[in-house]
């Protein structure tokens, strides 16, 4: 257990929790401890891990806590995700511990009270196996809403577990193009994750593996030296300036100020750098985490799209909470700090006594639809959204500071004029030729079918009429000719949100939905167009009504819509009327 590895660093607070983990962590043979695991539901680790498909085993075990702490940060429904592994059947290994995916790890690499494991293969982690649930429960969610390939970082990765377990299960899911970044400072632990990497089939020199620390600013600092690389699991840097080290950092780990190695601490920032979007991020720093994630939180919400953050404190628990819901992002699963106060202490990290785990998912990026036993990716979303033909009610702050307009012509005036405009369902380009003669776009790009060539009537107007013998297609390229010629405007036909989602993230500054109307055709476009509009851009609804009333055809804008506001944090910027009430409505993100 994590909180177990920082001990060697907190003497004064051993006694007590190690007291806990012994109880935990007692040979199953115990007859105490088969109580424990029983009433707990922990599988019990076996020589043989067969999982036999017939029978449910997630859906049997309750979300409950391990000993220690205040509840396990998850539900029933979360453990959902386990379901997609039930038929790996890994086999045991002298020597090793395997766990349910079939990720295996060096007995030696582990710290002396898990080596009772030696040869086992754990059962699925609910509520833990070497790990608590919660943090495979983050690990899953990110690598089954990723898409054809898998992008991951560990920080402070220690042996790189979660690397290695992250590879696996796209294995077991058939992503084959993984790409691993692991940061770990020590020397000693540095060489076990690359030892185990080898011990699962992954070459250390096909990925990223920096030995270094990681902060928020490129420099150096002082690394613990560290004898016994298995066993020591909790160390961070001590920074110093100009020779005065960072008193914090001292209090952590005393004997670092004066026993230490220099080690290299590489920006968050320079690493989120290298890939335009990670998969997920890893952090558990022992107390930087809240540092990190602030100084580079924009960052992050440009290029990743799940967080699974280990804390340490109170305090951290609570800093991270504000910047995350700042920045937009969605607190999925959370399992506070456990602690005792003690004003003895000099800080609060000192008084911990189980750390924390938050998973963080990214709503311009992600989207996880789990049912049973299924893997659905929806290509570039943005949320783990499941609507209901029954729209969520707006509260007054979705709305405060929205402007009013009578007329949609009206509305887009108001809005930037110049950057690049995309326009779904363009029909016959009256509205294009609006957008592009008002605001003056650099680059318009229009998404359509079209098909409406194929349609005999069209508003009581034969369509022949209205294309005059062309194609849809060839009548609108026809009525802006000169616009394709220049360059500022491209046409895509097709399925607009596939079409989309093979455009740059965060290319577009104004983005309009006109397209399929349906539930499911909107709520496709919404999610790739939050992932393709701008920090900063416009998210722009037409028809924000439940049904046309003409046709009683049902529509899915206003389910859509409410969702984002709701759920997943954006902001009413503008309504905009029309007479019938197909009326246009206008997000932002709540920056």
């Amino acid at each position: 257990m994590r909180y177990f590895k920082r001990l060697i660093y907190l003497p004064h607070t051993a006694t007590e929790t190690l007291e806990r983990l012994r109880q935990l962590d007692t040979v199953l043979g115990d007859t105490a401890s088969k109580a424990v695991a029983k009433k707990m539901s922990w599988p019990t680790p076996s020589p043989s891990a067969e999982l036999t498909p017939e029978v449910p085993l997630v859906q049997e075990r309750s979300p409950s806590p391990t000993p220690g702490e205040v509840f396990a940060g998850y539900s029933a429904k979360d453990i959902r995700v386990f379901d997609l592994f039930k038929n790996v059947r890994p086999e045991s290994k002298p020597g090793f511990v395997t766990d349910f995916l079939g990720t295996r790890t060096r007995t030696t690499s582990l710290w002396n009270n898990a080596r009772q494991f030696d040869g086992h293969v754990f059962g699925l982690p609910v509520p833990h196996d070497l790990f608590e649930a919660i943090e495979w429960i983050g690990l899953l969610k990110a690598v089954v809403s990723a898409g054809s390939s898998f992008a991951m970082m560990e920080l402070r990765a220690g042996w790189g577990p979660w690397l290695a377990a992250g590879a696996v299960a796209c294995k077991h899911l058939g992503i084959e193009d993984v790409h691993l970044l692991g940061v770990e400072a020590d020397p000693g632990r540095f060489e076990l994750m690359r030892q185990h990497f080898i011990d699962n089939g992954l070459d250390p020199e096909a990925h990223c593996l920096l030995r270094a620390a990681v902060g928020t600013e490129a420099g150096h600092a002082r690394w613990p030296r560290i004898s016994d690389a298995a066993n020591s699991g909790g160390g961070r840097p001590v920074r110093d300036k100009d020779g005065e080290v960072n008193q914090d950092d001292a209090d952590y780990i005393p004997h670092a100020v004066h026993d230490y190695i220099d080690v290299e601490i590489v920006p968050l920032r320079d690493l989120l750098a290298r890939r335009a979007v990670w998969d997920l991020i890893h952090i558990d720093v022992q107390g930087w985490e809240a540092d990190l994630v602030a100084g580079s939180v924009e960052e992050l919400g440009e290029r990743a799209k799940w967080l699974v953050i280990g804390t340490h404190s109170r305090q951290l628990d609570g800093r991270l909470i504000a910047t995350l819901h700042r920045a937009g992002w969605v607190l999925e699963n959370e399992k506070p700090t456990r602690f005792t106060f003690d004003r003895d202490k000099g800080s609060l990290e000192l008084m911990a006594e189980v750390d924390g785990t938050q998973i963080w998912r990214n709503p311009r990026f992600t989207s996880l639809h789990v049912g049973k036993g299924e893997r659905k990716s929806v290509p570039n979303s943005s949320a783990s959204i499941d609507v209901s033909n029954d729209p969520v009610s707006l509260a007054q702050e979705h709305v405060e500071n929205a402007r009013i307009f009578a007329t949609r012509e009206d509305a887009l005036a108001s809005l930037p004029h110049g950057g690049k405009f995309a326009e779904i369902g363009v029909a016959f380009g009256d509205f294009s030729e609006h957008v592009l003669r008002t605001l003056e776009p650099t680059k318009f790009d229009a998404f359509d079918i079209f098909r409406l060539h194929e349609i005999e009537t069209i508003w009581g107007r034969p369509s022949v009429d209205t294309f005059r013998g062309q194609t849809h297609r060839q009548f609108y390229e026809g009525r802006f000719a000169q616009e394709m010629a220049s360059g500022q405007m491209r046409v895509f036909e097709g399925d607009s949100s596939q079409l989309m989602s093979e455009q740059p993230d965060g290319l577009y500054d104004i983005i309009y939905i006109d397209g399929d109307h349906t539930l499911e055709g909107v709520l496709r476009d919404a999610e790739v167009a939050a992932r393709k509009l701008s920090r900063t851009g416009y998210l722009v609804f037409n028809d924000y009504i439940m049904a046309d009333h003409a046709s009683n055809a049902p529509y899915g804008i206003v389910q859509v819509v409410n969702w984002f506001c709701a759920r997943l944090g954006w902001r009413v910027h503008y309504l905009a009327l029309q007479r019938m009430m197909f009326c246009d409505i206008c997000l932002v993100r709540n920056l």
